[in-house]
């Protein structure tokens, strides 16, 4: 198991995506973003809202959280969970592990709030936002298991909570701490 794992992961985290992966998920990563940014508004649990905090807060903000929640929980629930393109799995086996690393993922965000992410707690329990999660999940999951990259899904993740933090609202949603 232990070599599996480390094999996983050496091999996600040295494949980078080709120009073809993101050419192939670019209408459905362009259509996720419009239905996530639909369900978001029309629920009011997005709204323009650009942060006010100092460009050095910012720039923290944006490098931390490319490690976490980015690198971390896709490392965890993308390349742990998921059978790599080389293992050459059959679709079945992709449906049936990338629904059981969804819904871990689903999981793990209200347990966050509950356990070591008290700020959170509030917003990872609101329906709207798990559903969201799902939904960048899903993304996330279809990019690895296309590209058999981690960086893809590192990236859409980042993006979509950096893009949601600083400018849709989602600072203002936790009990946050200071980032100075």
């Amino acid at each position: 198991m232990i070599k599996l794992i480390t094999k996983r992961l050496c091999t996600a985290l040295s494949t980078f995506p080709t120009a073809a992966h993101v050419v192939h998920l670019g209408l459905p990563l362009i259509v996720l973003t419009i239905f996530l940014l639909f369900i978001g508004f029309k629920s009011d649990f997005l709204q323009v809202h650009i942060l006010q905090k100092s460009w050095k807060e910012i720039v923290k903000l944006v490098a931390f959280s490319f490690f976490i929640p980015g690198l971390s929980e896709e490392i965890v629930f993308r390349v742990l969970f998921l059978p790599h393109p080389i293992e050459k799995p059959s679709i079945k086996t992709q449906i049936i592990w990338g629904t059981i690393a969804l819904t871990a993922f689903i999981i793990y965000h209200p347990l966050q709030g509950i356990t070591w992410n008290p700020s959170g707690r509030e917003v990872f329990m609101e329906p709207i936002f798990l559903i969201l999660a799902a939904l960048l999940g899903a993304i996330c999951t279809i990019a690895y298991l296309a590209s058999g990259s981690i960086w893809l899904s590192v990236i859409i993740h980042w993006l979509a909570v950096v893009i949601w933090i600083i400018l849709l609202g989602g600072f203002a949603k936790f009990n946050y701490y200071s980032l100075s």
